[in-house]
């Protein structure tokens, strides 16, 4: 076995500091006094942000709503660093999608946080419609100074097993996103 890049070591250590500093991790649970209802609420609104943009193919403002050294870690490639790394990744790979999200968990201490959910990444099928890729994702969050709640690291993954079909729906969005 390999050492543990420091990378991982230091994801590790967030996610291990946030479980055990009693993070809320469902709807009924009591947050810590220094992550407030308005935080939630400011993720939740950054969240959606991330979504309309997202759905616009808007990848220079889609990369500006990540920390200037933010990463994202797609399935089956390389993680993408820095926000005109994370720009030309989409642009390249995810024009013409769009996609909708269901946050199942919103979680903090200080300024720091991280939302996981299910995603459906609607995918056009060449004939005016879209197939739709269920999956998962996993961000961890930063405060600015301007109270902004920048994306640090962003993972997403399908549940499509390799070469699997397209869904035809998204579970939980009727319909796909305007484009």
């Amino acid at each position: 076995m390999g050492r543990i890049p420091k990378l991982h070591t230091a994801l590790f250590s967030i996610g291990a500091g946030l479980a055990l500093a009693g993070c809320q991790t469902s709807a009924g649970d009591l947050a810590p006094e220094d992550f407030t209802p308005d935080d939630r609420a400011a993720i939740e609104a950054a969240s959606q942000l991330w979504v309309e943009t997202y759905n616009r193919n808007d990848w220079s403002a889609l990369a500006a709503l990540f920390t200037p050294d933010g990463v994202i870690m797609p399935p089956n490639g390389p993680a993408v660093s820095g926000r005109a790394g994370i720009a030309d990744w989409e642009a390249a790979n995810e024009a013409g999608f769009g996609i909708a999200f269901d946050i199942d968990t919103i979680a903090g201490s200080g300024d720091m946080a991280y939302v996981s959910g299910r995603s459906c990444v609607f995918i056009p099928d060449g004939r005016g419609g879209y197939g739709v890729d269920v999956g998962k994702f996993l961000e961890i969050r930063r405060r600015g100074q301007t109270g902004d709640w920048l994306i640090v690291r962003d993972a997403f993954n399908s549940d499509l097993a390799l070469g699997g079909k397209l869904a035809k729906a998204c579970p939980f969005s009727e319909r796909p996103p305007a484009g």
